[in-house]
């Protein structure tokens, strides 16, 4: 959806009226968001800010990258989710898991190796923001694991939400971008990737409440969605190497799972 909002509207207006619906969304949900803590409040900004970091890195790499190949390289935030488990959550790093990190950088330099492009394989530049997005990404989830012990799934989506309008609104503000309300009109990307925001964190905050959730773990299941991914890349994109790309996929989803089962 990303990908073909980008063809209508730029990302700055993407992204604002993108986190605009999606507290709207979810604002009769949050009465008890000003109950919340200051210092969770804090925390919820700095989550914030990390995704609103992560999203603009991803809009630079999906203008340059096939869908399918991003899809593929947001994968390596598994690589860093376990390394966080380890380092901050204490979780125990075990052969499996450390073999299953090898597996998946494994496939995500195959994924890398054939281009759909005739110029060659995609910059470094571009590969660094695609990277950068989910190093971000996989210390938000940390932070999701951590704040949802001491925050109510409403109260987190409330305060991360609002905060993250914030944020896109001054970006527009320093960048003095304009933007209209009939983006929404001519761009419907934009509201249905706000209500797949709301309905997906809820989900996933309400996942991370669980005392028995491990981030590895639920980065598995998320990344499963690469195959979506993958197929929507070839359907509505046209993109090539698909059987590459999926064989790709199978092999860092394997190395994830054993990861997760026998780690």
């Amino acid at each position: 959806m990303k990908k073909a909002a980008l063809k209508k509207s730029s990302s700055d207006e993407i992204l604002f009226f993108y986190s605009l619906l999606g507290f709207i969304l979810i604002l009769p949900f949050s009465g008890n968001a000003f109950s919340t803590p200051g210092i969770y409040i804090f925390y919820s900004f700095l989550k914030a800010l990390i995704v609103a970091s992560s999203w603009m890195l991803a809009f630079v790499a999906l203008r340059s990258m096939t869908v399918s190949l991003y899809g593929i390289m947001d994968m390596s935030r598994m690589v860093f989710s376990t390394l966080l488990g380890v380092f901050v959550l204490g979780e125990e790093m075990t052969l499996a898991k450390a073999l299953g990190v090898i597996i998946v950088t494994t496939g995500l330099l195959l994924a890398n190796s054939k281009s759909d492009s005739p110029k060659g394989r995609v910059s470094i530049t571009v590969l660094l923001a695609a990277l950068l997005n989910c190093i971000l990404n996989s210390i938000s989830g940390t932070m999701d694991k951590v704040l949802m012990k001491s925050m109510t799934s409403d109260q987190l989506q409330f305060w991360f939400m609002l905060f993250l309008l914030v944020l896109y609104g001054l970006i527009l503000i320093v960048r003095k971008e304009k933007v209209s309300i009939s983006t929404l009109k001519g761009n419907y990307w934009i509201p249905l990737m706000s209500l797949s925001l709301v309905f997906g964190d809820r989900l996933l905050f309400i996942a991370n409440a669980s005392p028995e959730s491990q981030v590895t773990v639920m980065t598995v299941i998320k990344q499963s969605s690469v195959f979506v991914t993958v197929l929507t890349g070839w359907l509505f994109f046209k993109e090539k190497n698909i059987l590459f790309k999926t064989l790709c996929a199978i092999i860092i989803l394997s190395g994830i799972m054993i990861s997760v089962i026998w780690g």
